[in-house]
């Protein structure tokens, strides 16, 4: 309704301004994301890797991260497109389901839990990743050949809800298979304030 209300509506020079400001909004945007992905993986990774490098390969490796980040959003736009026919926001929804999976599920592991490992972790989120790539595989159509087909059709087995409930089920699974995996490994030293426990139990102390 807004870009139909500006096309309409709006005189000429208006219209020009009004455009001007949203792209400046989305690039601004779009700026800081690649800006966070780029900090996030020198940060995280390539320092942690190279541990000796130097200010100037940082910049460099940051400046390619960008470049990366940006091709990927991209893939992301052209992902759109194949889809077709479908809102922006349901689209952007699908996306946060299938690339966001799993966070909830570490968050609350690492809260809820003072059993829970790194082994355990990782083993619950490669078992969020195989989820994904079952439910992907299973439920999504590709244009093969001119033909609408799935590259894995299991029958009766194949993902048939609503690609939204990816992210519902994959916190879950990183939490409960992350859990459970943790009791084959040593129980960590953790600070118990880190938990829910130790909120509870600073509480109890303040009430007394």
């Amino acid at each position: 309704m807004f870009p139909y209300f500006i096309s309409t509506e709006l005189p000429v020079g208006v219209v020009g301004l009004v455009l001007a400001a949203i792209v400046a909004a989305a690039f601004s945007t779009l700026a800081s994301d690649m800006n966070c992905l780029s900090a996030i993986g020198v940060e995280d990774y390539y320092q942690r890797l190279r541990p000796n490098c130097t200010d100037k390969q940082r910049l460099k490796m940051g400046k390619w991260l960008v470049a990366v980040a940006g091709l990927a959003m991209m893939g992301v736009a052209s992902l759109y497109v194949v889809w077709g026919g479908e809102g922006v926001l349901g689209a952007v929804f699908e996306l946060y389901a299938i690339f966001s999976a799993g966070i909830v599920g570490i968050f609350l592991l690492g809260l809820l839990s003072k059993r829970a490992n790194w082994q355990g972790l990782y083993i619950g989120i490669g078992a969020c990743v195989l989820f994904t790539a079952y439910a992907l595989l299973t439920s999504t159509k590709f244009n093969i050949g001119g033909e609408e087909k799935q590259l894995l059709d299991l029958g009766s087995w194949n993902y048939t809800q609503h690609k939204y409930m990816l992210g519902v089920y994959s916190h879950l699974i990183v939490f409960v298979v992350g859990y459970i995996a943790s009791f084959f490994f040593k129980k960590p030293q953790i600070d118990e304030n880190l938990t829910i426990y130790g909120y509870f139990k600073n509480k109890e102390v303040c009430e007394k």
